[in-house]
Formats: C-alpha cells, sequence, structure tokens
C-alpha cells in the first residue's frame, strides 16, 4: 500500500512540474498576474450556440449532483470549451473580491500558456482529472483556491470542453476528486445517449451488481442493431468494437430480448429502448404504467389528447419529473419519429429567447451566426415542442408565440418570411399561471391557448409508490450489494422532500459515493444538511412502530429478506445486523414463508 501512495505522489509531482515547466515556458511569472484572453460579447454567443446540446446535458446531469454536495460551499462549477474558455458558471452568485481579481469568469480563456497551472487548463493539456490545489498553482495570486477538474470527451473520442469545481478557502479532498470524474462521466454518458439515430441502449459488466453503478460499459445501437457508440468500459469489455458493426457480433442475437439481465459470453446484460415505442422487447410494444394512481391517471388522460393536437399544460413542484414525463409521452406517441425539443423558458437570457425560439436571418444581430439559425420551433417541426418553466417567459415573446399557435407559422428573427409548422405543444410550470393573469404578468389569452388539457404531476410525499422509487434509486447508484438501514428508510419515507425526484435522486448518488464498499447505508452518509433537516422530523422507527404513511411494515420485510440473503442464511449474523433477537427473527421469517 505505501508503494502504491509513492507511486502515486510521484506521478502528481511528476504532472505538476512537466506543467510549471511548460508555465515558464510560456513565458509567465509566479508574481505576476497574466493579462486575460477574453472573448466579446458576440463570440462568447457563438460558442455558446454551437455548445447548446452540451451546456444543457451538464444542467441536466452534473448541475444536480454538484448543488446537492456542494451548495453549502463557496463553489462554483464551471465548463469551459476545449480551447480553454469559460462558457458557464453555476454555483455561488457573486464571487469575493479574490476570484473577480483572477478573471474566473465566462469568455476567458485558462490554458496554461495564459494562466500558468491550473485545473481546467492542466486537465486539458494532460486529459485527465487534475486537482490544484492551493501552492500548487503557478501563479501567486491564484494560490488562494482549490480547483478540480476533468476533461469531457465525445463519443467519437475528441476532447471537447473540460468541467471543473474551484472553491475558497477549502481544500479539495479525493472525494472532489471522485465526484468531478463522476460528473464528467454523467456527461458524456447524455452524450453518448443523445447519438443520432440512437435506438438502443445496452449495459455490461462483468458482475450485474455493477449494471447501475454508473462504471458500466455502455453501447448504442440504432434500431438494426449496428453500433453508433460506445464508452470506454465497453470498448475495454468487449475489445473495442467497431462503429457499424452489429452488436449482435459481440453479445450474441438474444440480446434485443433482454428485458431484464441476462448473462452471454460472462457478462451481464441490460438492454433498453432509448425511444421505447418503437423497440419490440419479448415480441410487444413496452408499455409506460405508473405505479402511483395519480400519476397514472394524468398519463391515461395526456395520452388522449396528444394524438389530436391539443396543447397540454403539466402542472407540478420543482423535480417532480414534468420533463421525463412529457419525454415519455413523446416517446409513446405517434410524432416520435420526429424531434423532441425541449426549452427552458427561465433559463433563457431575455435578449437571446426570441432569437433562440423563432431563430434568426443571417446578420440579423450582431454576434449573430452567418449562417442564421433556425430556432427550436422549427426544429421541433413535427414532433414536439415542450416549453418547461413557460411562466418565466417574458410578455413580449408571449405575444409572439401567441401568434405562432394560432397562425402555426413562425417569422425568425430579422426575416420578413414565415414558414409554415406542425407541433404537439406542451408547456410546463410550477407557479400559479391564473394568478400570472390576474397580476398581469401573463397573457390571458396564451394561457387558454396553452390550457386545452391540464394535468398536475402528484409531489414525492403524495406517491404511493415512494418506497420503490428509494430502492430503485438506490439500487441504481450503488456500488455494489448494499442494504439502507431500516431506521434511515422510515426517515426517508417521512421526509417532506422539497425537491422531490431531482432531491432524491442527487442525494441517492451522493449517498451511494459516500458509502462504497460498505454493506449499509445509513445516517452516517447522508450529507450535514439533511442529517439536520431528518433529524427534526417525528417518524416512529423499529420492527414493530409503524410510521405516518403506513410504509414501514414493508419496508422492514424487505430489509429482512434483503439482509437474511446477504447473510447467506446465518440467522445469527441476520440477526445481529437488524438488531433483533434470534427468536423475533425467526417468527419473521417463519410470517414471510422463508423458514417453516
Amino acid at each position: 500500500m505505501t508503494l502504491k501512495l509513492g507511486a502515486q505522489q510521484e506521478n502528481m509531482q511528476h504532472w505538476l512540474s512537466d506543467s510549471w515547466l511548460r508555465s515558464q515556458g510560456a513565458g509567465l511569472t509566479e508574481a505576476c498576474l497574466p493579462e486575460e484572453m477574453r472573448l466579446d460579447r458576440g463570440a462568447l454567443e457563438d460558442r455558446n450556440f454551437h455548445h447548446k446540446q452540451l451546456i444543457e446535458l451538464v444542467e441536466n446531469h452534473a448541475l444536480p449532483l454538484f448543488s446537492q454536495l456542494m451548495s453549502h460551499t463557496s463553489s462554483r462549477l464551471i465548463l469551459s470549451d476545449c480551447e480553454g474558455y469559460v462558457l458557464c458558471h453555476w454555483g455561488v452568485s457573486k464571487y469575493s473580491d479574490k476570484l473577480a481579481n483572477i478573471a474566473l469568469d465566462v469568455g476567458v480563456n485558462w490554458l496554461e500558456q495564459h494562466k500558468g497551472t491550473n485545473a481546467i487548463g492542466t486537465a486539458l493539456k494532460a486529459k485527465q482529472t487534475i486537482s490544484v490545489i492551493g501552492e500548487q498553482h503557478f501563479i501567486k495570486q491564484h494560490r488562494f483556491m482549490s480547483c478540480t477538474a476533468s476533461p469531457i470527451f465525445s463519443p467519437a473520442g475528441e476532447m471537447i470542453a473540460a468541467i471543473d469545481i474551484t472553491t475558497e478557502q477549502q481544500r479539495h479532498t479525493q472525494q472532489t476528486l471522485l465526484l468531478v470524474s463522476s460528473l464528467a462521466q454523467q456527461v458524456e454518458t447524455a452524450l453518448l445517449c443523445h447519438l443520432p439515430h440512437s435506438h438502443y441502449r445496452i449495459d455490461l459488466a462483468e458482475q450485474a451488481t455493477l449494471l447501475d453503478s454508473g462504471w458500466q460499459g455502455i453501447v448504442i445501437a440504432d434500431s438494426e442493431g449496428k453500433i453508433l457508440g460506445t464508452n470506454a468500459m465497453a470498448k475495454k469489455l468487449l475489445n473495442t468494437p467497431g462503429v457499424g458493426e452489429d452488436i449482435e457480433r459481440y453479445i450474441g442475437s438474444q440480446w434485443p430480448q433482454s428485458e431484464a439481465i441476462s448473462q452471454h459470453r460472462d457478462l451481464h446484460l441490460k438492454t433498453q429502448a432509448i425511444k421505447p415505442n418503437q423497440t419490440q422487447v419479448l415480441g410487444h410494444k413496452v408499455a409506460v404504467r405508473f405505479k402511483d394512481p395519480k400519476l397514472e391517471r394524468a398519463w391515461q388522460q395526456a395520452n388522449k389528447v396528444v394524438g389530436k393536437c391539443i396543447p397540454l399544460l403539466v402542472l407540478g413542484e420543482t423535480g417532480v419529473g414534468k420533463e421525463q414525463f412529457v419525454t415519455k409521452l413523446h416517446s409513446q406517441s405517434k410524432r416520435c419519429g420526429h424531434a423532441f425539443v425541449a426549452v427552458n423558458c427561465a433559463s433563457l437570457p431575455a435578449d437571446l429567447v426570441e432569437s433562440e425560439l423563432f431563430g434568426y436571418q443571417a446578420g440579423a444581430f450582431t454576434g449573430a451566426s452567418r449562417s442564421g439559425y433556425l430556432g427550436k420551433i422549427r426544429q421541433a417541426d413535427g414532433g414536439f415542442l415542450f416549453l418547461d418553466e413557460i411562466g418565466e417567459m417574458p410578455l413580449a415573446t408571449q405575444s409572439r408565440l401567441l401568434r405562432v399557435l394560432q397562425e402555426r407559422e413562425v417569422t425568425p428573427v430579422g426575416s420578413n418570411r414565415s414558414y409554415k409548422v406542425d407541433i404537439q405543444v406542451v408547456a410546463a410550470t410550477h407557479t400559479d399561471l391564473e394568478q400570472l393573469v390576474k397580476d398581469g404578468r401573463f397573457r390571458q389569452d396564451l394561457f387558454y391557448r396553452l390550457n386545452g388539457l391540464q394535468v398536475t404531476l402528484p409531489s414525492l410525499r403524495q406517491r404511493s409508490d415512494i418506497e420503490r422509487i428509494i430502492h430503485k434509486l438506490h439500487r441504481k447508484y450503488r456500488v455494489s450489494l448494499q442494504l439502507i438501514e431500516v431506521s434511515l428508510l422510515a426517515k426517508l419515507l417521512g421526509y417532506h422532500w422539497p425537491g422531490n425526484l431531482r432531491e432524491l435522486d442527487n442525494l441517492m448518488q451522493v449517498v451511494c459515493l459516500m458509502s462504497e464498499g460498505e454493506q449499509e447505508l445509513n445516517w452516517g452518509h447522508l450529507p450535514d444538511n439533511l442529517q439536520q433537516t431528518l433529524a427534526k422530523e417525528k417518524v416512529s422507527t423499529g420492527l414493530v412502530t409503524v410510521p405516518q404513511n403506513n410504509e414501514l411494515a414493508s419496508v422492514v420485510n424487505s430489509n429482512i429478506i434483503a439482509s437474511y440473503a446477504l447473510s447467506q442464511g446465518n440467522v445469527s449474523l441476520c440477526a445481529k445486523h437488524l438488531g433483533i433477537s434470534r427468536n423475533t427473527l425467526y417468527r419473521k421469517l417463519k410470517l414471510l414463508g422463508i423458514k417453516s
């Protein structure tokens, strides 16, 4: 172990000394803050347009986990392109004077030759995850911060960006390195799943417990089973399969039928349809059903109107899964062969909303692309246009959108020509639109145009299948076979979950990282802020006490069964783990039909 750590330290010193030598070779001086290279507004907007999908995937797949784990710190999540220009950042809204002075901001270049040794520039150069902490920065004015960055690679293996966490007054640890690596990996997986013509996702692992670990092999194939892309682990497991080859050559002819998990050539497989309605699994169309009756009712109602071009308005608290719900609607509709275009109205800058939605003609404004821009509405032609957080749309844009919905045609910014569009419009919001109408902040005519059918998705605390969801997400993110402590599960079931599914999903990612290698997920693995919140919740625990939501009985049963299996039938060991007597355990096992 000492030799291994010594080798790691030697390797660290190697890349660090190389980076300092490169910084010196670029003509930089430790004591002098270098001049900044900054893009003008037009050039930055062009880059953001070019990397639009990447930015959206970071927001959907990396930002939630960062927010869950780092929200209590003075940290920022930063995305740069492969040339070192900062595209976006999230986290603390305002930098301290120190951070402001070093220009760690959008549009600024952080390659080594311009900023010396730093996480973004050095990770891009070394093509690996790097932590640069305090005194390791080449420039003295940078030594008050800790930075960890990882490169992001496209499905073709091309380095396209870097993702970074920068923190002031707090040293990064090995856990931060693991977190940033995980964020980069999640974005890469999302890029893989968004390849054009992607139809199947096949997860591969040498052990079944690793299939949902986040470290499994992933192959993306088209509707005919031709390989479109693979992640690094799949390349290793399948000995570098080629794009365009038949997946059958590598994992056999039964792969499309693995609705659950099967084995072939010593690999565990799980195949799922990225567009389920187009995929035949076990010889029939995949049907979407929800365990919760409120959600199932909303689903059945929504399916009846989307085929009739009636607008749909989806209501629900933040984090209940409105976009996922609409994505499933699209996949089950007759429009599934056409685009699903999502627009988050709250995240678009006010001066870019119209050009983003309606498109623009070449040269329509300063910084506009020379070839113009199609716009989200025309991109959705034939398919779904999902307008999330519609209540945040500016009034001026609402007027133009109303005309599009009435006339079914769109006029790009700076153009006199109109284009016909055929779209299924679905809007969503967590706000009270009728109140916004009364306040004069939302057009009444647009509200009635969008409100063809209104469905409300239940919050997580209202759902009858909350226990199933907790276990499902735990199985998805745990690295190996692991139980959830009974008392912790009871607390989770009684928690009010203000962030709903998004909050639970983020939490499970975090706690599974924190509990890696341990047989039981327990209270100590929770972040401090959630421990404090849950400690205030009054939920009864124990093997014979039923909590407020009447679900602890089934929780106990599932934990007894799992613990008994983990103990390989050893009653004494199982009873010790559960904290009950052997006689009590025997009675429970008998009631469950496990022992006579």
